[in-house]
């Protein structure tokens, strides 16, 4: 795709949508700036998908990024193993060209359906990301994957700054955990600046730890 705001008198306003897309912002952000309701916004993205991609027109990952999630669940359902293998390759491919924030937390939630090993390192990368919710999900996907060689990894997030990514790093450790886990977790249990559901999680967590060692 190859056009410019020099032009934008001519452009139709899906056109000017898929634009400030392609720069980078959320559709929430682009709703705001444009005073138009979010979902006419995700109408004007996709249809901006559907005819501004430079890839071949079948691009089934800009498909995929375009459904709800209920039709990308569905859709996961359906390929066989043959046709997970190959979707994985096409994110490994491609990953870092999406620098949409949307369409990478989608691909994110992607590879931890996948459980591909061969994605395992843009999860780690989106684990040292500024934006929380890269973390946040990168941390559901690697606990999807659900690898014991993880657990220092998801205690480390034991300390991120951000209450949810603490949540969901407590949450991934449950079935990898050990006793030197427990310790950590009953620190945060015992926390009481700790939020409420971080203690909860920390809580489940040891019980679910100590019954499967």
């Amino acid at each position: 795709m190859n056009f410019k705001w020099n032009n934008i008198d001519k452009m139709e306003s899906f056109h000017i949508s898929y634009l400030l897309y392609m720069e980078g912002k959320s559709i929430e952000v682009i709703s705001k700036i444009r005073n138009i309701p979010y979902k006419e916004i995700e109408k004007h993205i996709i249809e901006g998908k559907i005819k501004y991609s430079n890839i071949k027109k079948e691009d089934r990952l800009i498909k995929i990024i375009s459904m709800d999630k209920r039709q990308r669940i569905e859709y996961l359902e359906r390929l066989t193993e043959e046709g997970r293998k190959e979707l994985a390759e096409e994110i490994y491919k491609r990953y870092i060209k999406f620098k949409n924030v949307e369409d990478r937390m989608i691909l994110i939630w992607l590879i931890g359906e996948l459980k591909e090993e061969k994605l395992v390192p843009f999860l780690k990368m989106e684990l040292k990301s500024k934006n929380v919710n890269f973390r946040r999900l990168a941390c559901s996907a690697l606990g999807k994957i659900g690898k014991k060689e993880y657990k220092n990894l998801f205690e480390s997030l034991f300390n991120d700054s951000n209450s949810q990514v603490k949540q969901y790093a407590i949450k991934s450790v449950r079935k990898i955990g050990d006793m030197n886990t427990v310790n950590l977790l009953e620190y945060i249990l015992y926390n009481k600046y700790e939020k409420d559901y971080v203690r909860r999680a920390a809580k489940e967590a040891i019980l679910n730890i100590k019954d499967t060692n």
